[in-house]
């Protein structure tokens, strides 16, 4: 019931922090039958989080056993996804930007093994018009009954080039990209995705238009938008 309300994917870990049950539609780029009944650190490790198993996986399983019921927890996410061209066929399609299986970086999900596709998809173009931030909200929160904790993904697709009109947006972002180690770089496809150059250089370019555009006040105040 709580998927259908809210349009979020719930993932059920019980007590020992399994993956027990889930309803997921808007994956993306991973599939409910290559991770249910994994435990939670397995699933991290396989899927090459960064510096979890030196560094999260104790702070992560204690923060679990921890989770008190009326106290659930909200985090975000980013990543980027580059889509097909729009072209008249392709706005007749169901799911043109990919929201629910990035199939031009991952291929059909039916050939989809574990984390890389069977056989490599053809890349489409990678300019600013088809280049999409894929940001998740997630939210844990712990049963009261069962004590078993619920994962929520809320995920949102946002154009990049819709992106860099709100204020201070590109600047900050662009900013914020440059801090990745190279382990985070690595797991949000900063090398393998062709995108990161394009990206950074549409950032720098709305940044320094932004900048000419405005006063000294003006930037000012920007240092203190919630993003």
């Amino acid at each position: 019931m709580s998927h259908k309300l809210a349009g979020m994917d719930y993932l059920r870990f019980d007590r020992r922090y399994y993956f027990q049950a889930g309803a997921i539609c808007v994956a993306g780029f991973w599939r409910l039958q290559d991770k249910i009944g994994l435990p939670l650190d397995e699933i991290h490790n396989r899927g090459d989080v960064p510096h979890y198993k030196e560094k999260l996986q104790l702070s992560m399983e204690r923060f679990f056993q921890r989770l008190a019921v009326d106290k659930p927890v909200t985090r975000n996410n980013y990543f980027f996804q580059v889509i097909k061209d729009r072209t008249p066929e392709s706005m007749e399609e169901i799911d043109p930007d990919e929201l629910a299986w990035t199939i031009s970086s991952h291929g059909p999900e039916d050939d989809f093994h574990g984390s890389f596709p069977a056989e490599q998809p053809m890349r489409p173009t990678v300019k600013p018009a088809n280049i999409r931030l894929r940001s998740e909200r997630q939210t844990l929160r712990r049963l009261p009954r069962t004590g078993a904790i619920l994962f929520g993904i809320r995920t949102y697709l946002t154009p990049l080039e819709k992106l860099v009109q709100e204020p201070g947006v590109a600047r900050r972002l662009a900013s914020s990209m440059r801090a990745w180690s190279d382990e985070v770089g690595q797991y949000k496809g900063k090398n393998g995705g062709g995108w990161w150059d394009v990206v950074m250089d549409y950032l720098d370019q709305n940044t320094d238009q932004e900048e000419w555009n405005r006063t000294d006040e003006d930037l000012r105040k920007m240092d203190n938008y919630p993003f």
